[in-house]
């Protein structure tokens, strides 16, 4: 029987490449976390996208970038998180066996804000395909 990748594994594993990569703390849950800050969230459900192959599930998650309150406001301090994490991602995720990531892909800027407390707020979409298993004839 196959096993599918968890989705709180998969999200430690994107937790711990943001981390490593950008030097800034990535959190699931940011609740009176202080900035600058990443936080993840996962967009229900986790599809599956089996190909003739592989038996692949797709995550898609939002990736929210929360930066310092800066006066006057201004995006530069966001759209650099932006920046870091978009180059954080450019690898595949490392998976533990007997996972594979079959594709990532970003699917870009959603939105930019400014938070109640001044804090610029990013958010990108990422898309991530996970073969879990493979077809036999």
């Amino acid at each position: 029987m196959l096993q599918k990748l968890s989705p709180a594994i998969f999200l430690g594993c994107l937790i711990e490449q943001i981390e490593e990569r950008t030097g800034v703390k990535c959190y699931d849950d940011p609740t009176n976390k202080p900035s600058p800050l990443y936080s993840v969230e996962i967009v229900p459900p986790v599809e599956p996208a089996n190909t003739k192959t592989m038996f692949v599930d797709v995550y898609r998650i939002n990736i929210h970038s929360i930066a310092e309150p800066v006066e006057p406001h201004s995006n530069a301090p966001v759209l650099n998180m932006v920046a870091k994490l978009q180059e954080a991602l450019t690898d595949d995720i490392v998976l533990p066996e007997p996972f594979y990531m079959y594709m990532q892909t970003e699917e870009g800027l959603q939105a930019l804000k400014k938070d109640e407390s001044n804090e610029g707020h990013a958010v990108n979409s990422y898309s991530f395909r996970v073969c879990y298993g493979l077809r036999c004839k």
